[in-house]
């Protein structure tokens, strides 16, 4: 497995990383805690290292089930990062970014991870009024500073938050929307991550599973699959996005999938991609893009070329 540089943190990361938002089990429809376990440790066994979660995904199953597999001596060799900043503790679930409220969260996730440090602490999504008020990553510092956290970053819906947030305090990680059909943040932010040695942790490259080829026109999600809040006219147009996109390569000889994987990993700005896996099955689709890239330079260049100059991407109409 690949590892790249995790920016300024001086972390050496897996180029292709474990998203563990699915694995909470209250997002992306039912899953078997079973089967997660075996696919973390699997991925482990393949040579990934890195692990992304956050409080909020299943209230903290996700992070359960990462420190029922990564316990002993096994924790020094992965790399975890969380987040906090939804607050699903004091009734339902709103953005909370209040110093004491991070310390709390952080302390929590400590807890379900069984560990007594978290590789890298994320703020999760906030707003972009708060992150030009650089005093809410001061909290981040002190956590640092007590050994409670390693690192500290940012993982947020738009560019613009990411600028903002390079403008303010320089993050030593961003995470970030990036895929085939959202290349928004490859003209402005990627060249800022790179100037200013951020790592950039390309979340979503596989769309939230749209760009696995296994959705149609008919697909339906189930109440508990947060997928089923899309808007129609969206995921139709989507849909169509992805036929233009399916034109730049051999799908013959590449899956979109695999094509979507490789495409992310080919940015040099990128320090990991991180799709959502829940089994074993999940983990070796995205290893072959890793280990068996196969997209050629005039085809990856055709995808970017799609998103720029056909009409049908420019309609504005994204889902952040």
């Amino acid at each position: 497995m690949n590892k790249r540089k995790l920016g300024k943190t001086g972390l050496e990361v897996s180029e292709l990383g474990f998203g563990c938002w699915a694995i909470g089990g209250t997002s992306y429809g039912a899953t078997d805690d079973k089967e997660s376990l075996r696919a973390l440790a699997y991925a482990f066994d393949q040579g990934i290292n890195f692990f992304d979660t956050a409080d909020t995904y299943g209230h903290g199953h996700s992070e359960e089930l990462i420190a029922e597999v990564f316990k002993g001596s096994r924790r020094q060799q992965v790399i975890i990062a969380s987040k906090a900043g939804w607050d699903f503790y004091h009734g339902g679930s709103k953005k909370n970014f209040d110093p004491e409220y991070i310390r709390f969260a952080c302390g929590e996730s400590l807890r379900r991870l069984k560990t007594d440090y978290i590789d890298l602490y994320q703020l999760h999504n906030p707003k972009l009024e708060m992150i030009q008020d650089a005093s809410v990553f001061s909290v981040l510092d002190q956590l640092k500073k007590e050994g409670k956290i390693r690192h500290a970053g940012i993982s947020i819906h738009l560019g613009k938050e990411g600028i903002a947030a390079i403008q303010n305090k320089s993050p030593e990680t961003i995470q970030a929307i990036y895929n085939l059909l959202d290349q928004r943040i490859r003209t402005e932010l990627m060249p800022l991550c790179e100037e200013h040695n951020i790592g950039l942790i390309a979340r979503e490259p596989l769309y939230c599973g749209l760009l696995t080829g296994k959705y149609t026109a008919e697909s339906h999600f189930s109440k508990d699959d947060h997928r089923n809040r899309w808007m129609k006219d969206k995921y139709l147009t989507d849909l169509e996005k992805i036929e233009q996109i399916k034109t730049a390569f051999d799908t013959n000889k590449v899956s979109l999938k695999q094509a979507a994987i490789e495409f992310v990993l080919a940015e040099q700005a990128v320090s990991a991609v991180i799709p959502g896996i829940k089994t074993v099955a999940h983990v070796d689709d995205h290893l072959r893009a890793v280990r068996t890239p196969k997209l050629t330079f005039d085809e990856l260049r055709s995808m970017q070329k799609i998103y720029e100059e056909t009409e049908l991407f420019q309609t504005g109409f994204f889902r952040n």
